[in-house]
């Protein structure tokens, strides 16, 4: 029987201690990656869950009401009549759909909820901005013009017992105009127009046969609505417009080719009957 002892060259290693030395290392590197724990997200934590988030859900409520109502005031403001009513049930009813279809469907995908939430608070977000310029308050326009002074013609407008104006529709220039409100119906009613820049104080009668003179600027060609404040009667169809043509003018240059015009000033009453306006 013969001792065979294999020898090794220098520098290597032994097939058999190779393995036996990489073994423990590779034990050892799976237990600890077992052992890991798996990662939390944030809105998970602890101390975020019982303190941060009923912090900041009442505010977001709030402030997401505070969006929409905003958001549909300058709907309604932007419009007159069923318009903006309209407009705002639609989107109430496709903000409300949607909250439903979301809330529904539990095997939707996370991303496409929240890109279905997106859309409808874009929806709620931009319906208001997109009439913003709309339902903006004017400017006020200055102070109003003095009740004396020289004018280029003159607008005679009645309110009528039916709570109407004669005329609905006045034909003038730019310029400066004297106007008159007389009354018809025995009632309160008052002249005002939409336009601030006009610089019209405006004008109130009550009684029968009652007059009341202004003067009123016209600065640029367009359509300029005169209507009653009056709860209710302009509601009611006590309203008209004035439409103007010409260039546009400043306040000054009208008074100066109103004076040179020698037209009357609004002390002196205005043509007979709905005659509108006199160049």
């Amino acid at each position: 029987m013969t001792d065979e002892t294999t020898e090794v060259p220098a520098g290597e290693t032994p097939a058999e201690e190779t393995a036996a030395d990489a073994a423990p290392a590779t034990t050892t590197a799976v237990v600890e990656h077992a052992a890991a724990p798996a990662p939390v997200s944030f809105w998970h934590r602890p101390n975020v869950e019982r303190y941060l988030l009923p912090l900041i859900t009442p505010i977001l409520v709030v402030l997401g009401i505070l969006i929409w109502v905003l958001n549909m005031s300058r709907i309604f403001l932007s419009a007159h009549g069923h318009i903006p009513v309209v407009v705002g049930s639609i989107i109430t009813v496709v903000i409300l759909a949607g909250a439903t279809l979301i809330s529904n469907a539990r095997h939707m995908r996370s991303q496409s909820a929240i890109l279905m939430t997106s859309g409808f608070v874009l929806i709620a977000v931009t319906a208001g901005w997109l009439v913003l310029g709309h339902s903006e308050v004017k400017s006020a326009g200055g102070a109003a013009l003095a009740a004396q002074g020289p004018c280029i013609g003159n607008i005679d407008v009645t309110a009528l017992p039916s709570i109407k104006f004669t005329p609905v529709s006045v034909e003038a220039k730019t310029g400066i105009y004297c106007i008159t409100l007389t009354d018809q119906a025995a009632a309160p009613h008052t002249l005002d127009f939409d336009d601030p820049n006009t610089l019209f104080p405006g004008l109130a009668v009550s009684t029968s046969g009652q007059k009341e003179t202004g003067r009123i600027f016209f600065g640029a060609a367009g359509d300029y609505t005169y209507y009653c404040a009056i709860p209710g009667h302009r509601a009611a169809g006590m309203q008209g417009t004035v439409h103007v043509t010409g260039d546009t003018t400043t306040v000054d240059q009208a008074e100066t080719a109103a004076a040179a015009s020698g037209g009357g000033s609004s002390g002196a009453s205005g043509s007979s009957g709905a005659s509108g306006a006199s160049g």
